[in-house]
């Protein structure tokens, strides 16, 4: 090892840690992940149980960042296929195309309920146009981009259902996140001339035919190769500093305890744990910052099916709240290399909160609840198809906007940001709703950081819509990474 390179640890084994950690180790450093599961991954694993193999909710790699997408390429070569997307929105016991298709949506509803949507619509514009308005909430932001009814029709029942709560409780960040640049006009312009500029409308994704864990895995297997350490199964407890740097990290595993330490640290565990496991102590401000920083817990369902492809979608999101799951992916609508031959895994998931009614269930009433509701509402399967089923219980699976979380979680970065050898990435670790793309961006330019010795690659533009897509100098930088990454291979 040469002189100058430096010891990493790294707080968590999902895409954006491993990503950071397999660059680093390619450069030679000296790479240690730490990750609390029993398997790296973090949100984006594949399970396996039964010769059956499915993944933890819908992962669909889709990027505009054609460095990154190249790194994946590369990375993965060709384990990676094209998977059309199908995906659609079921309520009132009917299927809506999702992306939403406007003729679609506007002669589903009805011709009143198009006419009331088209008013709406219009009525929200001109009112835009003529007032300031103060756009806070989800529902502002909603009704500001569709319109009072089209908000109503297709997202309030089922943000309320992901969220358990109001959407006028819910930061308006949320709809700029997942809807940026998309309205009726979009919509329009999408349908007579099939624009690609916006990145929700895309109907194919990049996918590895073993399942998205395939990622996650495929990295950890290049770091040991690389001679770096994947830990599983152990939990970081304690973050020791001096006010300046991060010294150490203590552990926690099977076997007892241990202290680490780095020259650098790579953090993707919740923002909120990270703060409280600091020692010494930091200020109570912080702290209390901290704990308002809420998650919204998922359970997931696995039910292996003896018949193949049983509708044409990838997912579908499931709107009434009398049924308890609120979305269902089939799997062989993915690739045909992750079930049985004749056979295919329906994955539900289930959003709640850890040590609520539904999370105390046990695996056979949770398996019993969605499989009674889906053969029930659907009528696509019968009870006899199900060979069995597998519940995986996940913590922390969505970041809660609530109302003033950005001032929150601004101060928290801006007190962590004193420890000149830290750098946070990933959807927990930054509190941020990033799709698995932008974990891996993250990921990749915290490597960066300390392969140059500098920070100028900035983890906090990653989705964010005026920085992400406009921000001249991130372009630039990806322009040279792109050349010296050929250069160094020619």
């Amino acid at each position: 090892m040469k002189k100058n390179n430096k010891k990493v640890i790294i707080l968590g084994g999902g895409l954006s840690g491993l990503a950071a950690g397999y660059e680093l180790a390619k450069a030679g450093h000296k790479v240690t992940v730490l990750e609390k599961w029993e398997k790296v991954g973090g949100l984006a694993q594949t399970i396996e149980v039964n010769g059956f193999r499915f993944d933890t909710g819908p992962h669909r790699w889709y990027t505009k960042n054609n460095t990154v997408n190249k790194w994946m390429l590369d990375l993965l070569g060709d384990e990676v296929v094209k998977v059309p997307r199908l995906t659609r929105i079921y309520f009132d016991k009917k299927f809506f195309y999702y992306p939403i298709r406007l003729f679609n949506a506007l002669f589903g509803i009805g011709p009143w309920q198009a006419i009331r949507a088209v008013v709406d619509y219009d009525f929200a514009r001109i009112k835009s146009r003529i007032f300031k308005q103060n756009l806070l909430t989800m529902e502002d932001g909603y009704i500001n981009q569709f319109g009072k009814t089209l908000y109503e029709i297709f997202f309030k029942r089922y943000s309320e259902k992901l969220w358990g709560e109001d959407c006028r409780n819910i930061s308006i960040d949320w709809v700029g996140q997942r809807t940026r640049g998309l309205n009726i006009l979009t919509l329009i312009k999408e349908t007579l001339f099939k624009s690609r500029d916006i990145v929700s409308l895309v109907d194919e994704f990049s996918y590895p035919k073993r399942g998205v864990g395939r990622l996650a895995e495929k990295m950890a297997e290049e770091i040991k190769r690389l001679d770096g350490e994947i830990w599983t199964g152990t939990e970081v407890v304690k973050i020791i500093h001096n006010k300046e740097k991060i010294i150490s990290v203590e552990v926690r595993d099977k076997k007892g305890k241990k202290s680490l330490k780095g020259d650098y640290f790579i953090s993707s565990i919740p923002l909120s744990d990270l703060v409280k496991r600091l020692i010494p102590q930091i200020e109570r401000k912080i702290i209390s910052l901290a704990g308002k920083l809420r998650f919204r817990d998922e359970v997931q369902i696995a039910l292996f099916v003896k018949k193949t492809h049983i509708t044409k979608d990838t997912w579908i999101y499931v709107h009434p709240k009398e049924i308890p799951f609120m979305r269902v992916m089939e799997m062989d609508n993915w690739t045909d290399k992750l079930s049985p031959i004749g056979t295919t895994t329906l994955v539900f998931e289930i959003a709640c909160n850890q040590g609520d009614s539904l999370w105390r269930k046990t695996d056979k009433e949770i398996i019993d609840l969605v499989t009674d509701a889906y053969i029930r509402e659907f009528k696509l399967i019968k009870r006899n198809d199900v060979t069995f089923g597998f519940v995986h219980r996940v913590p922390k699976e969505y970041p809660v906007y609530h109302l003033g979380y950005n001032k929150d979680v601004g101060q928290i970065k801006k007190f962590l940001g004193k420890f000149d050898n830290l750098q946070l990435v990933g959807r927990n670790g930054t509190f941020r709703y990033n799709n698995m793309d932008h974990s891996v961006e993250m990921g990749l330019y915290a490597a960066s950081n300390i392969i140059e010795n500098t920070k100028r690659y900035d983890i906090e533009s990653v989705n964010i819509e005026r920085e992400y897509l406009e921000e001249k100098k991130i372009e630039n930088i990806e322009d040279e990474r792109v050349e010296e990454y050929e250069n160094e291979k020619t």
